[in-house]
């Protein structure tokens, strides 16, 4: 039997860039893909440009693994530069969204875009009604923005035994939550977060990461990370088989022992997880700590990978000790948003 579920892409794409997007008519949008992409999701894209207007091109580059998740061919940058519109929906990895191209164009405000990378096409259709929500979403998101602007350092507790310091960039805290209508947007589909980068160096403390880590899955036992000077200088134990995939990207992988990033999820919405180990991640309160390149979050360009790790019901406390605390997660409730 036929599978139909286009139908339900059609629908999907055409709401994200008619939508959330706003794609106008004669705006370029540039869809990029690899041979593990659901040849459905692409298709219900590039329809939901051409309803919209827009010119569209796919272009499907090779596939990458964890080890060069930021390395795009010079062509597809090329092509970045003359769109308008740029939706990531690689699935062997994150490349399509961690390029340090991408992330300059971004900032110059050249264009908007959208990830939808290490997704199947159950993430690319959510719940029925998860749309309606979107709005919502977006402001729940500028509301943590708005708090989390100008603080200068995080402590980070869980339940599990993470205890992490780490003073943070001055820069705008960057939200990626259902919405880019204007250039210089970010979004991801169908999940959000609100992140920036810790200062490169100041990291330091336990990490234990119980919940899932991009690539890598779910950790059987919790995995155990001792963090001095920003970087991972001990993989301490948990999990057998992540702990020595972790040990071998840091041996053989340039500063992919570098925390890159402090992110926080804001709504239900399964993540790049989904094929991996069947959890959630971005359910109103989950931390995630992420290693390798930082280049998106305000740090120099270092590593050519960016592996995110989460933390289940953390605490998250902004300018500890000083007047400008601010109690922002307690327990994996975001209790600075009214969560109870």
């Amino acid at each position: 039997m036929a599978d139909n579920r286009i139908i339900e892409c059609m629908e999907r794409a055409q709401y994200i860039l008619g939508n959330l997007m706003a794609v106008k008519p004669g705006e370029e949008v540039l869809i990029v893909v690899d041979p593990q992409t659901d040849e459905r999701m692409t298709q219900a894209m590039a329809a939901a440009a051409l309803n919209c207007g827009a010119e569209y091109g796919v272009y499907m580059m090779p596939i990458r693994g964890k080890d060069k998740a930021t390395i795009f061919p010079k062509s597809l940058e090329l092509g970045m530069d003359a769109c308008d519109v740029f939706v990531g929906m690689t699935t062997a990895s994150g490349a399509a969204i961690y390029n340090n191209h991408l992330k300059e164009l971004i900032n110059q405000k050249k264009l908007r875009e959208v990830s939808i990378c290490l997704r199947s096409i159950d993430n690319f259709y959510p719940w029925r009604g998860f749309w309606r929500i979107m709005n919502r979403f977006y402001k729940d998101g500028e509301r943590l923005q708005a708090i989390w602007r100008g603080k200068k350092t995080a402590h980070i507790t869980t339940p599990a035994g993470t205890d992490l310091f780490m003073e943070m960039n001055q820069m705008e805290p960057i939200i990626e939550c259902g919405i880019a209508r204007n250039p210089g947007d970010a979004m991801a589909w169908s999940d959000g977060e609100v992140s920036l980068g810790p200062v490169i160096g100041t990291t330091h403390g336990k990490l234990v990461i119980d919940g899932p880590i991009c690539y890598y899955g779910c950790p059987n036992t919790p995995v155990e990370l001792r963090i001095e000077g920003g970087r991972i200088v001990e993989v301490v134990g948990g999990d057998p088989k992540i702990c020595k995939e972790i040990r071998r990207q840091i041996a053989e992988i340039k500063d992919s022992d570098n925390i890159a990033e402090i992110g926080l999820g804001r709504e239900s919405g399964m993540y790049v997880q989904w094929r991996l180990c069947k959890k959630k991640r971005k359910t109103r309160g989950p931390c995630h700590i992420a290693m390798g390149n930082g280049f998106y979050y305000g740090q120099p360009a270092r590593s050519t990978v960016h592996i995110d790790m989460v933390q289940y019901n953390p605490t998250v406390i902004f300018d500890e000790g000083i007047p400008t605390e601010t109690l922002i997660v307690k327990d994996g409730k975001v209790v600075c948003l009214g969560d109870k």
